[in-house]
């Protein structure tokens, strides 16, 4: 894993507020069902904070965080979301303070044993880790197909190696 913030979407942070895809609600109210107390999470990576705003709903207060500061300043405010650009491997919490880390769509960027060093340090006792990510959408055979192929052949060939935690669903982090 990477060592270094690689800063793929700072340039690109005005389209990357307003084409991420969303995540679906039901699954913050199930991550917050997961958690024993509902006073802080962290969002990282949070890039324009749409998971950080979902949490919100469900937590006292939310660090977002994102070493991009062109994404946190594109990020949408909330009275709940504390917006601040920090490395996800050194943020400026206390120990024993987050009952929920989430990283969606982004711990493949990160240094892994920085960050799970990191998360140990800042959860309480109990907390919840959550990642995921998303691959390719399907609608049908045709459109699939075309959509495979411009993924694969024209711009595959130009993904980060980091990219391939994607393919594999992170199942092999």
């Amino acid at each position: 894993m990477m060592t270094v913030f690689h800063d793929h979407f700072s340039g690109k942070a005005q389209g990357y507020a307003a084409y991420r895809p969303i995540y679906p609600e039901a699954l913050f109210g199930w991550l917050a069902d997961q958690c024993r107390e509902h006073e802080c999470a962290w969002d990282c990576a949070t890039g324009n904070g749409q998971a950080a705003l979902s949490l919100a709903r469900h937590f006292d207060v939310v660090h977002a965080t994102d070493a991009s500061e062109q994404q946190i300043a594109n990020a949408i405010p909330h009275d709940r979301v504390r917006y601040a650009s920090a490395n996800a491997v050194s943020v400026p919490f206390a120990d024993n303070s987050i009952d929920l880390t989430t990283a969606a769509q982004a711990v493949h960027w990160f240094d892994s044993d920085a960050f799970y060093t990191e998360v140990r340090r800042v959860s309480k006792p109990g907390a919840v880790l959550a990642v995921w990510c998303y691959g390719l959408g399907q609608v049908c055979h045709e459109v699939d197909r075309l959509i495979g192929h411009y993924y694969e052949d024209i711009v595959g060939p130009f993904w980060p190696p980091e990219r391939g935690y994607i393919e594999e669903g992170y199942r092999t982090i």
